[in-house]
């Protein structure tokens, strides 16, 4: 059994209060390029970002077109706005359970931390938690909001080793606007991208996607890309996250496929584009991961 996995951040409404109109056509190119990875890559489960309401409708009839629930997540919590929805497989996948993270400052602001979203995987019954996460830009916030979010998605995980232990099954997936080596991801939310220490701190996180840092050759990597960068282009904002239980858990657990990490690749070695209508209209590209069972 395995389930492939997709986080990607579409761009068609940020969760900002905004009167802009929908643009028809960036929905449908948005849908015709998400079509066409799901069934390339035979995804079971895609978290969706800035997404709002307002395009449930359109991607509701995508899901339904490719045998796949879908679920809005979107919603609104004082002046914030969560933005994400997800599609799943039902003949792999019940939903068990949703619930929107945030965290009330004592100056009455809200800061947004995510989404927990519970599945149970039907053919080994096995409980898999996703927090599914859109931290605030560094446009609008500074490092210090994205390190309370970081604390906040930290005691969401460590409630639920206290209640099922080292073995639960965690999938952080995410935009969290900061890279894999900032002290929120390191010093706060414990993801770590030594893989060999985590089986004796089984409480840490493990991030493999510091590896889309650097490829030795001419480094297009990335999963943001800012053209007008005085420095890097390339950010690494988009990740997954695992729980030690997907590397060293026992034999009832899913276990993460190394070599089935991917991302949606833009630039090639020699800066030459390879999908020039994606690289004009979105500015995240998608990630990808497979986890499996064996029984």
């Amino acid at each position: 059994m395995e389930l492939n996995l997709c986080w990607w951040n579409m761009g068609l409404s940020p969760p900002i209060r905004s009167s802009k109109k929908i643009n028809i056509e960036d929905i449908g190119l948005a849908k015709q390029y998400l079509g066409k990875m799901i069934k390339k890559r035979a995804l079971d489960i895609v978290a969706l970002c800035e997404i709002s309401k307002k395009e449930n409708l359109d991607f509701k009839q995508l899901a339904c077109e490719l045998n796949m629930e879908y679920i809005d997540l979107s919603g609104r919590i004082g002046r914030i706005f969560i933005d994400i929805s997800i599609m799943y497989k039902m003949s792999k996948l019940e939903f068990i359970s949703s619930k929107f993270l945030t965290k009330l400052q004592p100056d009455n602001r809200t800061i947004r931390v995510g989404v927990s979203v519970v599945f149970k995987e039907i053919e080994n019954q096995k409980i898999i938690t996703f927090f599914l996460s859109h931290w605030p830009s560094v446009l609008s916030a500074d490092d210090k909001i994205r390190r309370i979010a970081a604390q906040e998605l930290r005691n969401s995980i460590d409630k639920l080793f206290e209640n099922q232990g080292k073995e639960a099954q965690i999938i952080c997936m995410g935009d969290y606007n900061t890279e894999p080596y900032s002290d929120s991801m390191i010093n706060t939310l414990y993801a770590t991208r030594d893989y060999h220490i985590i089986k004796k701190k089984r409480e840490l996180l493990f991030n493999p996607f510091w590896y889309l840092l650097s490829d030795k050759k001419t480094n297009n990597l990335g999963t943001y890309y800012y053209n007008s960068a005085s420095m890097s282009r390339w950010y690494v904002f988009d990740q997954m996250i695992f729980s030690s239980s997907f590397l060293y858990g026992k034999e009832d657990c899913f276990k993460l496929d190394l070599e089935q990490i991917d991302f949606y690749r833009i630039l090639n070695d020699d800066n030459h584009c390879l999908d020039d209508i994606f690289f004009k209209k979105f500015d995240h590209y998608p990630i990808f991961c497979r986890i499996s069972h064996e029984r």
